[in-house]
């Protein structure tokens, strides 16, 4: 019985010093995921907030990856459709310079953004239409007074399915870093767009329908010197209408372009789930220039859930 006894004793104490030992283990994680979670106050900030890095707001790496891909759909992409219907035969190579100017104000963060989105386009002269394009927009930002910077080289094959009709298929990669916030990420993705054109009749004007599909994901992200992934990933759809206008002005043959953006984010939550822009832009009539070299500026209006603001464009391809 005295044996028993003391049997039953020492499970018991093991018990004890396990639970206790157990305990004080997951005390001690407690602080490390206190600290994630101020680095991740942040949660806000980097993941899903107002002034998130990585998504949710215009300023951010995968809206700008997604704006730039669809540029090229409603750029590179339209001129080489006119290019098409004109059958236009001995096509160059077409090299892309612009410039951008983003501002937004949402909920007393204001984020502001200058990006240099640079294009190279190789023309196939055998089968009219198909292009590699190759992109490496530059951004340097802000949000409120900290600096942020990002890259996003990424690849297109421009594929024509009819004279009216281009997809393009594409993949990208991003990474952005703040110094001041203490934080970098990096992102990888894939898409898939569609342009089409629809002309209008006898007159020269002609409705665009640009479409694209995406998925998205990040990489890595550094806080505080301490790095780990948030495993956010997230399929993005952005559609929209373009309405072109030839016209002659000072005896130069010019086109007025209208446009409404919808851009759609699924999967990890994000601060604004819907981005809605109205752009209208000037430059050369694409069916008459486009072959060497066309230039253009416009002017889009922003909005979604607690976003305002603005995005002014200049581009020169040649």
């Amino acid at each position: 019985m005295r044996r028993l006894m003391c049997l039953a004793l020492i499970l018991c104490l093991g018990a004890t010093a396990s639970k206790a030992h157990a305990t004080d283990a997951a005390l001690s994680l407690l602080p490390i995921e206190a600290e994630l979670q101020a680095l991740l106050g942040l949660g806000d900030e980097l993941l899903g907030g107002a002034s998130s890095l990585l998504a949710g707001n215009p300023g951010s790496l995968l809206t700008q990856t997604v704006d730039n891909t669809f540029a090229l759909v409603l750029d590179t992409s339209l001129e080489q459709l006119n290019l098409v219907f004109d059958e236009v035969g001995d096509i160059p190579n077409l090299f892309g310079l612009s410039f951008t100017v983003g501002e937004f104000e949402t909920n007393g963060v204001k984020i502001s953004y200058v990006t240099l989105p640079l294009t190279y386009t190789f023309r196939s002269q055998r089968i009219l239409g198909r292009q590699w394009i190759l992109s490496m927009p530059l951004t340097q930002g802000e949000v409120n007074d900290a600096k942020t910077y990002s890259i996003q080289p990424g690849l297109a094959l421009r594929l024509p399915v009819s004279a009216n009709w281009a997809i393009t298929p594409g993949m990208s990669v991003g990474y952005v870093k703040s110094s001041d916030l203490d934080q970098e990420a990096e992102q990888a993705g894939v898409s898939v767009s569609s342009a089409y054109r629809i002309p209008l009749g006898s007159t020269p004007n002609s409705i665009y329908i640009g479409n694209l599909v995406g998925y998205y994901k990040t990489l890595k992200v550094t806080l505080a010197g301490k790095e780990f992934d948030p495993n956010m990933a997230n399929t993005v759809f952005r559609n929209g209408l373009l309405y072109s206008m030839p016209m002659a002005f000072a005896h130069e043959l010019l086109s007025v372009e209208l446009s409404l953006v919808n851009t759609l984010f699924k999967g990890t939550d994000t601060y604004t789930r819907s981005q809605n822009e109205l752009a209208v832009s000037v430059g050369s009539t694409r069916r008459h220039m486009a072959q060497l070299s066309f230039l253009r500026v416009g002017l889009a209006v922003i909005q979604a859930e607690d976003i305002r603001g603005f995005r002014l464009n200049f581009g020169y391809y040649f």
